[in-house]
């Protein structure tokens, strides 16, 4: 999870800025490794269009909007979410906030299995290259030492 870059924008005034805190908070939380949260405070139109902020508070996991809405303009102000049921939030819902970090931690499970697998198998087909070369001995065909 080292890796795992989290990114909380807001203006500085957002009233919902802590709710966005606290549902990020508990779900980081959840991990076996300390996630740092970056604050950013977006403090006009330039640092808006500069960070492609949708409005506050935003929640982004490695680059990503953890509710992504593509068709939103830039602003400088805040931003309403809808939850489940349909209805207005002045935050990202928890929701869609823990499914962006077990994305990440799944994507993450996912690559180190792989590279485990890749291990294991190349460490096989070392093993079977030695025992397949002419004037080795495997392990069984060997005899004990002596002391």
């Amino acid at each position: 999870m080292a890796d795992l870059r989290v990114e909380l924008l807001a203006v500085e005034d957002c009233p919902h800025l802590e709710q966005a805190r606290r549902d990020l908070e508990s779900v980081l939380g959840k991990g076996i490794i300390e996630v740092p949260i970056q604050l950013v405070f977006v403090t006009g139109a330039d640092d808006a269009e500069f960070l492609g902020f949708q409005g506050s508070p935003t929640i982004r996991v490695n680059g990503d909007d953890v509710v992504a809405q593509p068709e939103l303009p830039i602003a400088f102000g805040c931003r309403v979410y809808r939850d489940a049921d349909g209805r207005a939030r002045g935050s990202p819902p928890i929701e869609s906030i823990r499914a962006a970090v077990d994305a990440h931690r799944r994507g993450r499970l996912e690559a180190f299995q792989r590279e485990e697998a890749a291990r294991v198998a190349e460490f096989a087909r070392a093993a079977e290259a030695a025992e397949s070369t002419p004037g080795s001995t495997s392990a069984s065909e060997r005899q004990p030492e002596e002391s």
